[in-house]
């Protein structure tokens, strides 16, 4: 067998191998970078339990914010949340960035675990009542 041949027939056959082979299942999507956004793009936020709460960021997108401890236990929606900037830019990427607390005549501040930015399917999966 000439070498022309069999490197015919090794292509062949890696050829019949890759279209034999089971389609790889497609991956959810994922946003692209790190989950950064400005205080000035959030928008309305829904509690979802006592160490969970989700934000509407730029009207498209959903960020999920998680606490350490129940930080938001006995908070509504409707309470009133205190978000400042640590540090000289209104960039938040990551939980060190903000400083998150509920005001009121019990306020307290929030220590944040970590903030996630939704895939769309995800956002989309929310209930109904915990979508901002």
């Amino acid at each position: 067998m000439s070498i022309r041949a069999a490197a015919l027939s090794a292509a062949l056959l890696a050829a019949s191998a890759a279209n034999a082979a089971p389609a790889a299942k497609a991956e959810p999507s994922r946003p692209a970078g790190p989950p950064c956004f400005r205080l000035n793009e959030l928008g309305g936020h829904k509690i979802a339990g006592p160490d969970t709460l989700y934000y509407s960021v730029r009207r498209k997108e959903v960020y999920k914010f998680t606490f350490s401890g129940s930080c938001l236990a006995g908070v509504t929606s409707s309470d009133p949340l205190v978000l400042e900037p640590l540090g000289a830019s209104s960039q938040i990427c990551k939980p060190m960035d903000l400083n998150l607390g509920v005001g009121g005549p019990m306020s307290r501040r929030c220590i944040i675990k970590s903030i996630e930015r939704l895939t769309p399917e995800q956002a989309a999966a929310l209930p109904k009542k915990l979508k901002p």
